[in-house]
């Protein structure tokens, strides 16, 4: 039994500044790249082991930390972004990636 969906495939729309994500389901989910760089799970922006990270909803965001350069996969497991300002640790899992869009894992 498979424990998630796996992502098919994937698009930078940079005009709409959102990344589309295709799953092996047939659902596509859309988010956008502020709303994608503020979910970022390294350790630095989530924080980790009690400590607190740099992110939140109040942090101020420049167009480089919020442009999407590309995106690459992480094993079978998820997806790691390349943001404008060189930010490229935050692996966000299928798992992740379909629980903030509202679906099943």
């Amino acid at each position: 039994m498979r424990e998630f969906h796996r992502a098919t495939g994937w698009h930078i729309d940079a005009d709409r500044r959102v990344l589309r994500v295709d799953w092996e389901d047939g659902a596509a989910t859309e988010y956008g790249f502020e709303e994608l760089r503020r979910a970022c799970p390294c350790a630095m922006c989530a924080g980790e082991g009690g400590f607190r990270g740099t992110m939140s909803a109040a942090t101020p965001l420049s167009d480089k930390q919020t442009t999407l350069e590309s995106v690459q996969p992480v094993g079978r497991y998820g997806l790691a972004p390349l943001w404008g300002d060189g930010h490229s640790t935050g692996i966000y899992t299928f798992k992740m990636l379909r629980t903030r869009a509202g679906l099943s894992p």
